[in-house]
This record gives structure tokens, sequence and C-alpha cells, in this order.
């Protein structure tokens, strides 16, 4: 490269500078240095001869024309001429042809396959001309007209791998790079759209590369299309197993993801692992026995064939199985599934693929609860091929063949604001959207440039969108806008400034997208829809496809085999977590787990966030808190159960102040995520929970009362006669919403509590008024009113809320925070008149009637504080212990208090179902319990030489007798096989549970775990 003179084209001596470029393809020159596209380009195929002419000077001939350059001195032109001969001679010697594809003899293209995909006239915006254009491979060329193309010499190319096409008018469209945009305008619309597409292909060529097309093609079967027979297909169905042309995978890509996915060999290169080459190599001959078994010959496709005639044989040999080889257990369902149960087995993906496409569930029940699923048994045998075929056909299989049509046909149609795929986060301005004409019907969605246009501009199939979303209004600059999200990726915005139109559209898309028995979930507002796949309790290893509709709090959900439609209320369940690792979410709620996961897909993320705002926001107001099952802001009751616990003694509760730092600290932990804040003694002071309660009740939007505080504090003057007080306290009660109305309730309850221990924490009705009545109505305090009205609810709390005589005060007054279990079994036996008998054994157990278990309290627990910690279905029961005798014979004299032996072990794994029970050794000594994997049998002892597989404190058991029906974690479940190991092991447990309490003054035990005995026949039963 350099700088050369150079004569114009009119053939003037007047010398003009350009910078000179030469490479082993073309001689190129540019007005300077820093430009990047040429004036002129010539083809080194196209230069006949190099000549010598006078002082400094050389000629460039080639067949039609002569370029005449000029060089600093004689020594400078030698070496220019001396490189173009040599570059000429080597490219004559034997290097292939250029991409242009120049004959020497004839300036034609070469006969071989040609890498030119469009060329043709095409007017261009700064020159007066047309240009001719040609799309070679990956690069455009132009040119002055159709004659210079054929004599090798244009203007010069635009490498595509730095491009990018879009259709700017009804002809018109532009090629943009990084250093220029080429606009052009073609004869009609139809011609733009055609240049379109072959310059986006040229731009798909440019990024792609040959590796993974030449690994499939060393399988001569995999050289021409499964379904036509086209040569060098580089495109392919990855869960059919074809290897297809670009004609045919553009018919699969119509027939939805659920149907076929269409990869590219070319540009797809993470999709292509080596697991999924190796299953191609079967070949599109061995794979076609089973397609295309029953084909008769008239009936096949061939290079030729139209699009509509391709689209009648991929559908029926696909979607229909019409030309598949029938399996010999064609209609036997459990057949089926065992049979692939034992394929999956060996490495014949064939004959799996045969299976699943005649019926077998990918998904099925293998009837190993280790193995329960033919992809994790693939994986158990090390069949990893078996492994890739059946991950790519999770949600196909039987549901390709002979699908259900919809039962609702739903049709719409009218013109609405569209824009393309698009950044997610990104506002998406008016100019960016193009008002086209659209259409539902049938399923499809079709949208076209106007009314009157008979070819539509493109569409999709309802069975292909996975989530619709009604975004808030103005989002993307439009009043009102929604999107689709389609299976293959991309994202659909439509906008409109009428809200009517917009809403008409959602509901009418929304009815097409979900199965008639999901209906009911678009019948209430929603802010997406969609379908997701799900696992729920054990069934980790076989997801299943649930519709979910999501809007505000409300998420609606109808799963798999369902006849009903549910509801949750996100902000009372008991858990949402996230694991962002594997792209899922895990709902708790009432008892059973829902873990719903996302596959990496575009909309999951909108899932995500909606469900984390709807399952409660602690910077919003009451309705929008996480809430207990009885309406009131989990933070509230999280304080107030502290407080009853902990502080009805503690002197000035609610009027002292607590530490400042800890006090924000703590109220922004339950702001953020008050489910998985667990208040416990010794780690928070009493008066630092009192003033988060006070902080956030002041600070809360709207407060208590709904916005109205102002003009509340008055109700107290408005008549001297206490009743007609209540009367309007009443009112005022029934005007607020359901979660104020509940949050108030349970305030005053807690008021009334702690102001019947006026005498030992001094805050009676008064003092609690002076304190809530500002915090309540959200006021500085200056003014004596609210604290009035807050003393009327207090002072007439039975009334104003319609209880009765409260239950709570009583055994208050009676049972003092101190009160042991053991001093409680002697208070209620003296009640009940029952004199203790010899060998009577009379104990408190902690009951809960929803799991059926039970746990003997230690004699010194404190009674009152296990009270407050019962849920709705615990209560505290005094019996007769009817394993105390058994297990004092069994202790009885016995000095070294330990046991070990093989137990049934069972650990839940997550919220998510049952484990199973498996034969561990289980050692309990003084100071730990300790579970051993591999055991070691020896004549006098079984030991283990490695590490424990779980080890636990002994302090920290609770030792649980039952069986329990609903398993929640963190839990440990051991089985004995008799009654007298049961009693055994109890004896054991509670007498080293003794000492230790005994030797470290502890009065209660840590709830880090729960352990559960039961005997083996009982195990059955449930098993």
């Amino acid at each position: 490269m350099g700088w050369l003179d150079k004569t114009p084209p009119q053939g003037s001596l007047i010398f003009q500078k350009r910078w000179v470029m030469l490479d082993a393809q073309y001689l190129r020159y540019f007005q300077n240095e820093k430009e990047v596209y040429s004036k002129r380009i010539i083809a080194i195929l196209s230069v006949t001869e190099v000549l010598n002419v006078g002082e400094q000077k050389f000629e460039v001939v080639t067949r039609n024309r002569t370029f005449l350059f000029r060089a600093e001195n004689n020594t400078v032109r030698e070496e220019w001429v001396s490189v173009l001969k040599e570059t000429i001679q080597q490219r004559r010697n034997g290097m292939e042809m250029s991409l242009m594809n120049f004959s020497f003899t004839s300036g034609q293209r070469d006969s071989g396959v040609s890498l030119i995909s469009k060329q043709g006239y095409l007017e261009m915006n700064g020159l007066r001309s047309k240009v001719y254009v040609v799309i070679c491979a990956d690069r455009v060329f132009l040119y002055g007209n159709a004659e210079e193309y054929s004599q090798g010499v244009g203007i010069t190319y635009i490498e595509m791998n730095v491009g990018t096409v879009k259709s700017t008018d009804k002809r018109s469209f532009n090629l943009t790079t990084f250093y220029r945009t080429f606009s052009f305008l073609a004869e009609s619309a139809q011609l733009r759209d055609q240049w379109v597409e072959a310059l986006q292909d040229c731009v798909s060529r440019s990024l792609s590369s040959d590796v993974v097309a030449q690994k499939i093609w060393a399988v001569e079967a995999n050289q021409r299309c499964a379904d036509c027979g086209a040569p060098h297909p580089d495109w392919a169905s990855v869960n059919l197993c074809v290897v297809l042309c670009k004609c045919c995978a553009g018919v699969h890509r119509g027939l939805g993801q659920s149907v076929s996915k269409v990869r590219s060999l070319r540009m797809d290169e993470k999709v292509w692992t080596d697991n999924l080459i190796q299953v191609f190599l079967v070949g599109n001959n061995r794979v076609n026995l089973f397609w295309a078994a029953n084909m008769p010959p008239s009936e096949a496709l061939h290079p030729s064939s139209d699009s509509e005639m391709r689209q009648r044989f991929v559908s029926a040999k696909y979607c229909q199985g019409k030309y598949r080889r029938y399996h010999a257990l064609f209609g036997q369902q459990e057949a089926l599934n065992k049979a692939l149960c034992s394929t999956v087995q060996t490495d014949d993906v064939l004959e799996t693929l045969s299976l699943v496409f005649c019926g077998a569930d990918v998904n099925c029940y293998t009837g190993d609860p280790e193995l329960p699923s033919p992809v994790s048994m693939a994986q158990h045998y090390g069949q990893i091929l078996q492994v890739e075929f059946l991950t790519h056909n999770h949600n196909t299989g039987r549901s390709l063949i002979n699908q259900p049509s919809a039962p609702c046909i739903y049709i719409f149609s009218g013109c609405i604001y569209r824009s393309g795929t698009m950044h997610l986060f990104l506002a998406t301005p008016h100019l960016d959207f193009s008002r086209r004409w659209c259409s539902l019907n049938q399923g499809n969605f079709s949208y076209y440039e106007s009314e009157k246009s008979s070819s539509q501009s493109g569409g999709m199939k309802m069975s292909d969108v996975l989530c619709l979303l009604v975004n808030p209004p103005g989002k993307h600059g439009y009043a009102h806008s929604f999107e689709l999200y389609h299976d293959s990726g991309r994202v659909y915005l439509f906008g409109e400034d009428s809200s009517d139109k917009v809403k008409g559209w959602t509901k009418a898309i929304a009815k097409a997208l979900v199965p008639s028995a999901a209906e009911d979930l678009v019948c209430c507002p929603f802010e997406r829809v969609g379908r997701l796949r799900y696992t729920e309790g054990q069934s980790l290893q076989c997801p299943r496809l649930g519709w979910f509709s999501l809007g505000g709090s409300r998420l609606l959900l109808l799963l798999h085999g369902a006849d009903r439609v549910e509801n949750i209320d996100l902000r009372k369940i008991k858990e949402l977590s996230m694991e962002p690792e594997a792209g899922a979410v895990v709902l708790v709620d009432r008892g059973r787990s829902l873990r719903v996961e996302g596959d990496r897909r575009p909309d999951f993320q909108g899932w995500l966030s909606g469900l984390q705002q709807g399952s409660g926001r602690g910077d919003g107001p009451l309705d929008q808190q996480q809430l207990t099952d009885t309406d009131v802001p989990v933070v509230v009751d999280r304080c107030m159960s502290y407080i009853t616990q902990h502080g009805l003694k503690s002197e000035g509760i609610y009027r002292r102040c607590g530490v400042n730092s800890k006090i924000a600290a703590l109220l922004f932990f339950l702001r953020h995520d008050a489910r998985q804040v667990r208040l416990s003694e010794g780690e928070r002071q009493v008066d630092d929970v009192a003033n988060v309660l006070k902080r956030f009740l002041r600070e809360v939007g709207e407060g208590v009362f709904n916005g109205h505080q102002a003009s509340l504090p008055w109700l107290h003057t408005t008549s001297d006669e206490m009743s007609e007080r209540v009367s309007q306290y009443q009112a005022l009660l029934h005007s607020l919403p359901r979660v104020n109305r509940a949050t108030l309730g349970a305030v005053i309850n807690h008021l009334y509590c702690v102001q019947c221990f006026a005498d030992e924490n001094q805050m009676n009705m008064h003092n609690l008024a002076i304190v809530f009545g500002p915090t309540l109505f959200q006021m500085d305090g200056t003014d004596n009113s609210p604290g009035q009205v807050v003393e009327d609810l207090i002072q007439n709390y039975q009334d104003i809320f319609n209880v009765s005589v409260s239950p709570l005060p009583a055994p208050l007054s009676q049972i003092s925070q101190e009160v042991s279990a053991e001093e409680l079994v002697c208070k209620v036996l003296r009640r009940r008149n029952i004199p203790p008998q010899q060998g009577d054994y009379w104990s408190c157990f902690l009951v809960d009637n929803n799991q059926e278990i039970e746990r003997p309290l230690h004699y010194q627990e404190r009674a009152l504080t296990i009270y407050f910690s019962l849920g709705k279905d615990c209560h505290l029961v005094v019996k007769r212990n009817c394993y105390m005798e058994a297990i004092l014979t069994y202790i009885v004299g016995r000095v070294d208090v330990s046991r070990n032996g093989l137990i049934k072990f069972c650990e839940e794994k997550g919220q998510r179902g049952k484990g199973t029970f498996n034969r561990r050794l289980c050692v309990l000594s003084g100071v730990s319990l300790r579970l051993y994997k591999e055991v070691k049998v020896r004549e006098d002892l079984r030991t283990c030489s490695s590490q424990p597989e779980r080890e636990c404190p002994v302090h920290a058991l609770k030792v649980y007798c039952g069986i329990k029906r609903k398993l929640q974690p963190p839990s440990w479940y051991l089985c004995c096989e008799s009654k007298n190991e049961l009693i055994e092991w109890l004896a054991t447990f509670m007498s080293l549970q003794v000492i230790i309490f005994l030797c470290n003054k502890m009065s209660c035990f840590f709830s880090t775990l729960a352990f559960l005995i039961t005997f083996l026949y009982l195990f059955i039963l449930i098993a």
C-alpha cells in the first residue's frame, strides 16, 4: 500500500493523488488513507498486463480499460510493477478463484457452484445513476453497471460482518456499517423485501462458521436435506434429528418450537455440543427409516418444490406422522413407557426416537424412586446420547403427533403500532414503531402493511407464544402497550394510545393463548399470562407444563391435570426463594411447594420481578405488605409476638428508647423480607423491637387509617355518650379496607393485653394512648386528640371489635412468665382435683393436630413462652406420659447414657416433598447425635472410619413422636423397628437432654432440628 498519482476516468492529463492498496484478490484505490470504502476496485484476475510507461509511470491493463498510475520515482514504480506481476502470477498458478470467480479468458463467472445469492440494479443515495449490486458470499459489491461487473472492475465492496439491514420505507432500505450508511431504493416493495432478506442472509453467513457443518456433513446422508434432498443443508431440527435445507427449515420453524426446534449448523455454535453432533451422526437416511418409511414416491419433495408443497409435506410427515414406521407397541401407553425406560439404558437412539414419536412419555415415571424419569435413568447408565435426545424432547414427543385443535376460535383484527425485537429494559420511542393491520384468526396472529395488503409482513402461531405482558402506562412511548414473547426468543412490542383498543387486543390474545380449561386465568385483570414449567413435591426430575396468570399480588395457575384454576395470594405465602443459577423460583404455600423453572427464557426475569413485587413490598401501604393468614402485616405480627412473649412485664415498654442503629437495621431487614427474619430472645432487646413496631406504623404508606388520619382524631369530641362514640368507632372500622381493619384490630388487641400487666410494666391505657396516638395517626404529638381516640379504642375494645371476654388476660394473670412445665402440670392437676397416684407420670405435651405429632416438654421449659409461640393448629396438653415408666426402667442403674445402632433415616430435601428412608448407623453420645453412611461391622461394635454424614448437638434437638403427614424442612426423621427400640432411643434422648440442661442451666431448646420417631408398621402404612 502507498500513495500513487492516477489520471481521472475522463482521461485528463492532470494526476490526482490516491491511496492504493493491493491484496491477493483486488487492487483498490481510495480518496485518502483514512477512507474505508474505495473509489475503485480492480479484480486481480481481470488484469491482463502491467506495463512500464515512461518516467515513474505504469499501466494496469484490463480487458476494456487501462489504468495509468505514477509513482514518486522509478524505484517505487518498479516495486509496484514487480509486486503486481508476482501477485497476478500466483493467482494464475493454482490459487482458488477469487470471491467474484472471474475467468482470465472471458471475465465471466465460473461454471462451478456460485457464491452469488443476488444481483441487480438499485438506486443509491448520492449517485445520479443506478448501481449494479452483487451479493457474493459475505460481501456486497457495488458496480457502475452490469458491464463493469463482467469486466471485474467495480466501485467498492462492503464487509457484511459489520453491517445491519433495515427497511425504512415502502421501497427503500438502509445498509448500515460502523463507518457509513448506504441507502438504497428498489423498484417495488416486493423487490425491497427480497433484497433485505438476501442481505440479512449475507450478514448471517459473515458471522457463521463451517466447523459444525463439516462435522455433520462427514456422514454422506447428511449432505442432502432430509425432506427435499437439496445439497449442502445447513439447518437442522435438533429434536427430530434431521438435517434440513434453508427452505425446509423455514417451514419447520413455522410449525413452532413445540414441534420442531430449528437451529443453524453455521450460526448456532453454542447449541451444538459434542453430544448433539454425535446424535446427528446417525444420519438422515437412518432417521428417515422411521419418519419416511411409508412415503409413496409420488408425494416426495424435490429441491424445486414450492413453499405450499413443502408446508403440506412437512406437516403430514412430522405433525400427523403420516409416513412414519409404527412401533409394534403403538397405542399401548404403559408398554411404550416401559420400553422407553428399558431402551434408554442402551445406546440405541433410533429405537428411542421411534418410541417417543409413537407415543411414549418422555417424562413418565420409571417406577424407581432413585431414578424417577427416563432422563435420570439414562444418566445413571452413562448413555449421554440418550440424555441429549431426551433433553431436546422434554416438551415434544406425544404432543407432536395429532395435536388437538383449539376448542375455541378467537377472531380479532384492527390497526395497531408494532415494533420488532427490542431490548427489554430500554424505552422504545415512537419512531421505532410502524403502523400495521393485525389479524387474529384460528390461533394465528398476522400483521400486514395495511388493511388492503394481500401478503402478510409477518406473523406467529399462538401456540408458539410463551407469554403475554401488559406494560404499565407510558412505558414505551405509547400510553398503553403489550408484548408477546415468542418461543424462538423474539419479543414483539405493540403500542396504542387508546386504552380500549389495547384492552380489546390483550383480551383476545389471552383467550387465544390459553386452553379452554384455563380461561379463568384471564377473567381477572392481569399483568402477564403464559405457560411455565414447574415441579411440585417429589417430582423434581419430571417438570410439567402449567398456565400462570399474574396480576398484582394474585397468582392464578392451572397445573397439569387439574380441572380448576387455583388462586394464590402472594402476600400470604410462607416462602419465596430464588435460585438464580438454576433460573427458578420456589413458592411455599400451605404445606406444599411449587418450583417454577425459567429455562433461561427472556420473559422469565419479568416473572421473577412480578412475583417478588406481588409477594409484598416493605415500602408500600399495608395492603402491599407481606401478610399473615389473618391479614396482619408480618412485620407487625413478628414484633407484637416477640413483645408478648418477652416484654409484657418489661417496665416502660413502648416508652423507653432503644438503640437507634439496631432499630434502623432491624426495620430495614423486616421491610426487605419479613418472612426471613426470626426474632430470637437474647439476640434482640424488647425495647428495640418495640421501637421498630412504632416506627413502622408511623411511616407506613397511608397509615393504618388509609389516609384519613387528619379527620379521625376529633371523633372522641362528637358526643359525650360513650355508646354513641362506640357506634362511630364501629362505623370507622367497617369503612377501613380489610387489611387496615385487621391490622388495627391486632394492634389494639395487643395493647389491651399489655395494659393487663400495668402493675408490672407501668403501661396503663392512658400511657399506651400517649405513645400510640401519634404513632397510629402519624402526627407530631402536639395534639392529644389522637391519644384520646386510642384510649377509647383500648378501653372499649370488646364492644368496638365485637369480641367476647378475651380468654387471653385470664391465663396471663394466673401464669407468670417464669412458670415451668413442671409447675404448670402441678397447677392443672390441683385445679382439676386430680391427686397424683403411685406410678402415675404426668407431663405437658406440645401437640400439633395438623401433623399428628407431639413433643413432651422438658420439665423446666417456660410454659408461657411455648404457649405464645404456638401456631393455630397447636396447643398444650397435660396428660399421662405412657412412655415414662418404661423409660425409667431402661435408664435405672445406667452409668453411661449413650446409644448406637442401625436405624432408618430420612431427610427432607428443600421444601419439595418427602424423601426416602435409608439405613444409617446412629451414634448418640453425651454431646451430639451423629449419623454415618458407610458402616464397617466388627465383632464387638459397629464403627465407621469416615466422617459422619450428619451431626447435631443434643441440646439442639426437639424430640417429637408420631407421624408428620405434611413435611416441612429442615427436618430429620428416624424410624424404629419395634416399640422397645423406640422407648430405648427416646429414653436416651431425654436423659441426655436433662443432663445437659442441669449442667448448662439452659431454659429452652434451640429449634434447628425436628426429630420424628415412629414404628415400622406405621411407616409402612404411610409409605
